[in-house]
């Protein structure tokens, strides 16, 4: 079994998208207080770095993160496929990324309004759909 197989065994790991501030770190805080482990992802690898070392230090929690833009239309199969390389179970599911835009339709940007649906919509989708299966199969789990 492999360290990070053992790990798993220990400590439930969860997944939170966008968990590098905001609503993320704090949900970050709250799964690492109840013994998880914990995988972050979001856009920036800096802000990514010092979430991973506070909640390190503050929680002594293994902490795994990737910088992915969500946005990106392969950027969920990217993320699991990460996951899997690295032999990471995902127990719980924390889809938390997300934007938003205000004001009139005929004024917004088509792009962000695109990539707000990507984040908000698609990535949520992709995300649940490609964690479940492990889920359903082991028995246990949470989105």
């Amino acid at each position: 079994m492999s360290t990070t197989e053992m790990n798993n065994a220990a400590r439930p790991t969860a997944l939170i998208t966008g968990g590098s501030k905001g609503i993320g770190i704090e949900l970050a805080k709250e799964f690492a207080r109840h013994e998880h482990d914990l995988v972050l992802v979001a856009r920036n690898q800096a802000g990514l770095q010092h979430a991973a070392d506070e909640l390190r230090n503050d929680y002594d929690c293994r902490v795994t993160s990737f910088a992915l833009d969500l946005a990106v239309d392969d950027a969920p199969a990217e993320l699991f496929r990460r996951m899997q390389t690295k032999g990471i179970r995902v127990d719980v599911l924390v889809n938390n990324a997300g934007t938003g835009d205000y004001g009139p339709l005929k004024d917004s940007d088509l792009d962000r309004q695109l990539a707000m649906l990507r984040i908000n919509i698609l990535s949520v989708t992709a995300l649940t759909r490609l964690f479940l299966p492990g889920m359903i199969e082991r028995g246990s789990g949470r989105i």
